[in-house]
């Protein structure tokens, strides 16, 4: 399911008004709006903070967990996925990716 369409059938089930989710998030409800429909992507804060407001969490929200894309697609993806964000999310990408190798390390360690 497209991201807009998870979140928008997500605030539906809640019984949330666009209004009062966009409010909730701290963001214009047009922008919601944008983002429900696809028109415009969120930022990773954004997508953080919906994923908190509705207790799930961003692989969920995002569809990530689809096994048939192999990596180089993945990493393609990610990547894509990059080039509008601000310093602000790319710094939050990088600390992210800097714990989590940092876990892997450690488990081939035997930690």
């Amino acid at each position: 399911m497209e991201f807009g369409k998870k979140v928008q059938m997500l605030r539906k089930n809640h019984n949330i008004s666009q209004e009062n989710l966009a409010s909730l998030l701290k963001i214009n409800r047009n922008y919601l709006s944008r983002i429900e429909t696809g028109k415009s992507e969120p930022t990773l804060t954004v997508i953080k903070d919906i994923a908190t407001f509705f207790k799930i969490d961003v692989a969920s929200l995002m569809d990530f967990n689809n096994k048939n894309i192999n990596s180089s697609d993945k990493i393609k993806i990610i990547t894509d996925g990059c080039e509008h964000l601000i310093d602000s999310d790319l710094d939050l990408l990088i600390r992210l990716i800097s714990v989590m190798r940092e876990e892997y390390v450690k488990k081939d360690l035997g930690d």
